[in-house]
């Protein structure tokens, strides 16, 4: 499996929570993942349900966000989500979701998780030899942590503009 095959599909499980950050740690053919969801008192319940109903469950817990700063109470608090996926789990899932999707024609949003993680995967395809370490968005960027055969990491940080270029320029070869 390729990194744009296996961050897509990642994406694509993570995008109904729209997390608000999100971190990718590779751990020999398991995937953690890490992510922060925001809460309304109202779907509370809700979202949790969504949450542990996902095969790659691992746990979850929640921290209040500047509780001395004077806001309501258990307003901001956000949930904190663990996943581990295997390669097994992610072929998987890949297989449930072949269906026709949307509409052909139509522009897909490239600024969606799925798509921004496949443009990081499609980044570290065009790469020989390394292996993922860790991905995580930071603000308005995306830092990659990778090795390469000899074992050298190589830290890189790309702005999100960087990464629309990018995966525009994946999503017209794609298209030909």
């Amino acid at each position: 499996m390729n990194y744009s095959r296996i961050l897509r599909i990642i994406g694509q499980t993570l995008e109904p929570l729209r997390p608000e950050t999100y971190e990718v740690v590779s751990y020999g053919n398991c995937y953690l993942v890490r992510c922060r969801v925001k809460e309304d008192r109202q779907g509370k319940k809700e979202k949790e349900k969504k949450v542990r109903g996902l095969a790659a469950f691992l746990r979850l817990w929640r921290e209040q966000e500047n509780p001395s700063i004077g806001g309501k109470p258990n307003e901001g608090t956000s949930m904190n989500v663990e996943f581990l996926y295997s390669l097994e789990e992610l072929n998987r899932q890949d297989e449930e979701r072949k269906g026709p999707r949307r509409d052909p024609n139509a522009m897909p949003d490239p600024y969606s998780l799925s798509n921004t993680l496949r443009a990081v995967g499609a980044f570290l395809d065009r790469k020989p030899d390394i292996k993922l370490l860790f991905a995580s968005n930071h603000g308005q960027e995306v830092v990659i942590l990778y090795e390469t055969k000899g074992r050298v990491r190589h830290f890189e940080e790309y702005p999100i503009s960087t990464i629309y270029e990018f995966w525009v320029k994946e999503y017209v070869k794609r298209k030909k």
